[in-house]
């Protein structure tokens, strides 16, 4: 019986540095922490970005975030739907804020296929921040991500299909 709407509901930032909201300068890819979904009991989950506007008005400025996964929490590929599109996006945050969300299906289903259709999500998953800038002095982007998800109750049922799962 849940008691209120909050009620087996995972909620988890994608810190880096043990800081939630990062400031993202240059054009390197900022790696967050990784959650791992077996401990975490995650059934279904959703990611959500959000990036600022940027500072020091460049003629450009994109975030583009990615998710990545990992069997060991060391060795990170980019994670892809079932029809093999990495699973992320990029924002355009020159003028105006601007939030992503992706549905992410298939945690804890990974069965090492390497072609379509793919199969799940390996354990470990983490976001990838990466910022672009055109001109300006020192541009910098505020940028959060986060793990949204539903605890399981351990009897997932895998969907093996070439349309996208995200």
């Amino acid at each position: 019986m849940r008691l209120n709407p909050y009620d087996n509901v995972y909620q988890k930032s994608s810190a880096v540095s043990s800081v939630a909201i990062n400031s993202l300068t240059g054009s390197s890819a900022v790696n967050g922490d990784s959650i791992d979904t077996v401990l975490a009991g995650l059934e279904s989950l959703m990611v959500h970005v959000r990036a600022e506007i940027s500072t020091s008005n460049p003629s450009v400025a994109t975030v583009a975030w990615k998710l990545q996964e990992s069997s060991d929490n060391s060795s990170f590929a980019d994670a892809q739907d079932n029809t093999g599109t990495v699973i992320g996006a990029t924002l355009n945050v020159k003028t105006v804020a601007v939030d992503s969300y992706a549905r992410v299906e298939g945690i804890n289903l990974y069965n090492g296929a390497s072609a379509a259709p793919f199969g799940g999500r390996k354990r470990y998953l983490r976001i990838v921040l990466t910022p672009a800038f055109t001109g300006g002095t020192s541009p910098a982007i505020l940028a959060y991500g986060q793990f949204i998800g539903t605890l399981g109750n351990g009897a997932q049922v895998p969907t093996r299909t070439t349309a996208s799962n995200t």
